[in-house]
């Protein structure tokens, strides 16, 4: 009798599941910040909406903001609409979407949950994207020099500074093997930095007291501008 029992239990037509069409679930939206609901932004902030459902986020018209998908976990620094000031925020949802407005005016999103095909799933929300003014950054005043003093001193301080890297290469390749050798060789090279560096300053002040027409009184004020220039 258990044998008949096993055979008609072994006989039975196996249970089969099969693939059914799927129709996503409706999910609520979550977009942040709330509370409240924020529905006006600047073009320096960014305006987030996270979903547990993947969305189609079409904003109408063109041009007026930027739709990014960013991914779960996606840590993002900005300024927010409705934050404070520079702020971390992370995306905790399945799928996130970040607006960044790209000119001023008015936006209708229209945000239908992916691969949905009723309307009745459709949202609508209306934004206000405010513009900010740029502000230029403070350009720092260039470095000029005071006078042609300080060309010339800077000129020498960079002669002077690659000749130290020309006496280190030729100490380490072995060329230099005593300091009585290396202290001629950078003499001689100090040397020739000093006189390619002050010598348009000396062919200025040739012209402009040198020569037959040089007085103590000429010399004294065009080098009276040399310590002026210091103060």
């Amino acid at each position: 009798m258990q044998i008949l029992l096993l055979l008609c239990l072994w006989f039975q037509p196996p249970t089969i599941d099969f693939p059914e069409g799927m129709r996503p679930p409706k999910q609520e939206i979550e977009e942040a910040p709330q509370p409240p609901e924020v529905d006006e932004f600047s073009t320096d902030e960014l305006y987030l909406i996270q979903s547990d459902s993947g969305l189609h986020v079409i904003p109408s018209p063109p041009g007026v903001v930027q739709v990014t998908a960013v991914k779960s976990g996606s840590v993002i620094f900005s300024k927010f609409a409705g934050g404070r000031g520079l702020e971390e925020r992370q995306v905790t949802r399945a799928n996130g979407y970040v607006l960044r407005g790209l000119a001023a005016g008015s936006v209708e999103l229209i945000i239908l949950p992916a691969g949905s095909q009723d309307l009745s799933d459709m949202r609508r929300r209306v934004l206000t994207v405010r513009a900010v003014q740029q502000v230029d950054p403070i350009t720092p005043k260039p470095d000029i020099p005071a006078d042609d003093v300080t060309v010339a001193f800077r000129a020498y301080e960079r002669a002077w500074r690659a000749a130290q890297g020309d006496l280190a290469d030729r100490l380490e390749r072995g060329e230099i093997t005593s300091e009585a050798m290396a202290a001629e060789w950078f003499g001689a090279a100090n040397l020739q930095a000093r006189k390619d560096s002050f010598l348009p300053l000396l062919r200025a002040e040739s012209i402009g007291f040198g020569g037959d027409g040089w007085t103590a009184q000429k010399q004294a004020a065009w080098i009276r501008r040399y310590a002026n220039a210091g103060k």
